[in-house]
C-alpha cells in the first residue's frame, strides 16, 4: 500500500511531486476536510513564473539553441502579463 498527497483544483485530484500509479491498482481516495494551500490558484501560478523568470535571468551558463526550440513547443509566452 502506497500512499501520495495532493490537492483538488476544479474537482480535480492534483498529486504532489512526481508521482506514478500503476495501472489496474485499486484506490480508496480520502479528502480531508482541512485545505492543503492557503494560496489561491492565481497566486500559485504567479509565483511559479516569477521563480522560473528569475531562474532564467540568474542562469549563469549559455543556453544551447535547443533550449529556445524546447520552450517554443511547451510554452509560448507572446507577450508579458501583470497578473
Amino acid at each position: 500500500m502506497q500512499s501520495y498527497q495532493g490537492y483538488t483544483d476544479n474537482g480535480k485530484i492534483i498529486p504532489l511531486g512526481n508521482t506514478v500509479i500503476p495501472d489496474g491498482c485499486r484506490a480508496v481516495v480520502t479528502i480531508l476536510d482541512e485545505p492543503l494551500l492557503t494560496e489561491s490558484r492565481l497566486e500559485r501560478q504567479k509565483k511559479a513564473l516569477r521563480a522560473f523568470e528569475r531562474g532564467l535571468a540568474e542562469c549563469n551558463e549559455p543556453l544551447s539553441p535547443e533550449f529556445d526550440e524546447i520552450l517554443n513547443k511547451r510554452v509560448n509566452f507572446s507577450r508579458r502579463l501583470n497578473l
